[in-house]
């Protein structure tokens, strides 16, 4: 079974802009993807999505049982280095994004806003144009486990790590190809 079927059964969804896998979890199954930022004229400026259910999971549950967002936009405002290094992986992420788009695509943009153009240029992890907050801690790990260097994705990532053992994806893919025979 190939990656994007593979994704499409880790997301219960059809990935339209998939190209390919950047991040293998430890079982073998993919867990962060690359997307084409802008098919069809319609903008989607996160390029690095999250696909292992497993740390979808664990990601949602620490959004959603801690303040980790609001302690981590305060820490933006205060700690000039951690700053300096969001600021990087926000320039990182935007160079990224506008390398796979195609100058036609560029030109598609603008030709549709000029807000548009800039956000696919210029706007940081996960499309996110106010840089002095946190978006999406999924974006932010999606970055950090293809990257390496984007710091909010590392403190996320230490919080929750692979677990020794995963069968979720087997699981999906087993019961996917046992129900088309």
């Amino acid at each position: 079974m190939n990656d994007r079927k593979i994704v499409e059964l880790q997301l219960d969804r059809k990935i339209k802009n998939f190209m390919e896998t950047e991040v293998y979890c430890p079982f073998g199954y993919p867990a962060v993807i690359k997307v084409n930022p802008f098919i069809n004229n319609i903008p989607a400026p996160t390029i690095y999505w999250l696909s292992c259910p497993y740390l979808n999971y664990e990601v949602d549950r620490l959004e959603a049982e801690s303040d980790l967002i609001s302690e981590l936009g305060e820490r933006l405002k205060s700690d000039q280095e951690f700053k300096k290094m969001m600021e990087a992986a926000h320039q990182k992420y935007a160079a990224s994004r506008k390398n796979i788009l195609s100058s036609e695509q560029l030109q598609q943009a603008k030709n549709i806003s000029e807000d548009l153009y800039i956000t696919l240029i210029e706007s940081g992890v996960g499309g996110i144009r106010d840089k002095e907050g946190i978006k999406c801690l999924h974006t932010h790990l999606a970055d950090f486990l293809v990257e390496q260097s984007n710091p909010v994705g590392k403190i996320v990532f230490k919080k929750i790590d692979w677990p020794e053992s995963c069968k979720i994806c087997k699981e999906r893919v087993d019961q996917f190809e046992s129900s088309c025979n």
